[in-house]
């Protein structure tokens, strides 16, 4: 851990504030522990047989070329958390690390480093371990901490050391030319500007004006504990759900499956669905919206019928990239955007569903606006405004949904296969990975291809979620079939037998 008075141990050569969304990440997680490697964001590339000396060239080439992958952070509170960038040449022993004739190593997705703990105020945010046999290397592996990049920026990252990799190849220097990134340094001096302040002005006016929506929307709402619905009590059903008491076959209790009662504070499971990313393509050209707003729909549907209302509170969140440097840049940006959603309407559903879609996309539009806020200012805005709803499962979720644009060399995220899913004999089988001692309250994940779509929902033992993860994220699939049908016969209901066709 860090604090005011601390300075680092290393030469550094300019050095200035936190960004926003550093902020956001350092306010509330603490990377400095044994278990900060559950955040960790990582990448496998191919060696294509290059000599050691020529990949770990080209990785200094993009250490060089992101200031953020070579700085130390002082974590000191809002006004005095600092950045280091430290000279290029002075660490890239500890980074660049080679494994040479390790038959363990060529295990894809289970490997020690993937799980290093970075300690920010002492070590670059970054780990680069190739795989070399005779001197040429067949994999490269990327591990980052969050702190210092988020999906897009590995997706800039990984597209970099390609180009580095070629240039190396062909006996030419890379980046010579051309715009360069934004460095996080001098996005934060831009952000406590004079036009950033006005900036913040407008963007926290914005999140005023909706979290005030979502308060008011949601005004009589009794905050829900869902076993009180699982476990069944007579004549109470969930809106949209099947009875009480009733479950698809094949469901068990919450203990006995992965990561039950006593292993643990955060939990998650997750679902690959063939039908669910065919079907958000489907909607996407149906209406002209974009899958995430399809999908953001649908998860907000599942959270009222569990929360039993008839509206929910979600956070979605952008990539927060709005020019030509901000997307060349390997930094966390992402931060989230406060939308409220409606439940899918039992009455004329296929005309209440597409109002609903456009609606949720013009939020997401708008939002994307006033992303980049004061996180501690809109985190003390939904504690005030939304008051006991503050931290519920009805106000408080999380939404992340990544294309394979941005997710594609994340390749550890997807499953194995030709094509990364299963066949459709294998859709609707959910899996419970191991607890987790950090983790979300609430929140849904969606990666997406046009082959199919894998995503998972992460809770926490204080929420009660768990006891119906299961049927969220097959209701969640079933919405998007039903919906990618024309909204074709009924809505689907939570905890029903299957997809709707």
């Amino acid at each position: 851990m860090t604090g005011p008075g601390w300075s680092p141990d290393a030469r550094t050569v300019r050095d200035g504030p936190l960004t926003w969304a550093q902020h956001e990440w350092v306010q509330w997680i603490p990377t400095d522990t044994d278990t900060s490697y559950e955040d960790n964001i990582c990448a496998a590339l191919p060696g294509r047989n290059l000599p050691v000396g020529q990949v770990a060239a080209a990785v200094r080439d993009v250490l060089a070329r992101h200031e953020g992958l070579r700085s130390l952070v002082r974590r000191a509170g809002r006004e005095d958390s600092l950045q280091y960038v430290c000279p290029v040449d002075d660490r890239l022993d500890d980074v660049i690390r080679v494994m040479e004739d390790e038959a363990s190593f060529r295990r894809r997705f289970d490997t020690p480093w993937r799980r290093t703990c970075f300690r920010i105020g002492e070590q670059w945010p970054v780990k680069v371990v190739l795989d070399a046999a005779g001197g040429r290397v067949r994999r490269i592996d990327l591990v980052v901490d969050h702190v210092a990049i988020d999906p897009w920026g590995m997706r800039v990252l990984c597209d970099d050391l390609k180009y580095a990799l070629r240039a190396r190849a062909a006996g030419r220097e890379p980046f010579g030319s051309g715009p360069a990134p934004e460095q996080p340094i001098d996005v934060a001096l831009c952000e406590i500007s004079p036009a950033g302040r006005a900036y913040q002005r407008r963007a926290l006016g914005y999140w005023e004006r909706r979290l005030g929506e979502i308060g008011k929307a949601l005004d009589n709402h009794v905050p829900f504990a869902p076993s009180r619905a699982l476990l069944g009590r007579p004549g109470d059903a969930l809106p949209g759900a099947s009875q009480p008491g009733g479950s698809r076959p094949g469901a068990s209790d919450q203990a006995s499956r992965p990561g039950g009662p006593g292993q643990g504070e955060f939990r998650s499971c997750w679902l690959t669905s063939r039908r669910a990313g065919s079907a958000a393509s489907a909607i996407a050209r149906a209406t002209g919206v974009s899958p995430s707003a399809a999908f953001l729909l649908a998860f907000g549907t599942a959270v009222c019928a569990v929360e039993r209302s008839s509206r929910a509170g979600i956070f979605a969140i952008s990539a927060n990239r709005f020019s030509a440097g901000a997307e060349r840049s390997v930094r966390k940006a992402t931060m989230t955007m406060p939308v409220l959603l409606p439940a899918v309407s039992t009455g004329s559903p296929g005309a209440a569903y597409r109002r609903a879609l456009a609606d949720c996309a013009a939020q997401q539009l708008s939002g994307h606006r006033f992303a980049n806020a004061d996180p501690y200012a809109t985190e003390r805005m939904c504690e005030e405004i939304l008051g006991g709803l503050y931290k519920t499962g009805v106000a408080y979720p999380r939404f992340s949904y990544m294309d394979e644009g941005v997710a594609d060399d994340l390749n550890t995220l997807w499953p194995p296969g030709d094509d990364g899913f299963p066949g459709d004999e294998d859709d609707r089988a959910v899996t419970f990975s191991p607890p987790r001692p950090l983790g979300a309250r609430y929140m849904m994940t969606v990666l997406h291809r046009p082959a199919g779509a894998v995503f998972s929902l992460q809770w926490s033992d204080a929420t009660g979620w768990g006891e119906t993860a299961e049927d969220m994220l097959l209701y969640v699939e079933d919405l998007m079939v039903w919906a990618a049908s024309e909204c074709a016969g009924s809505p689907p209901a939570l905890g029903g037998a299957g997809p709707a066709t």
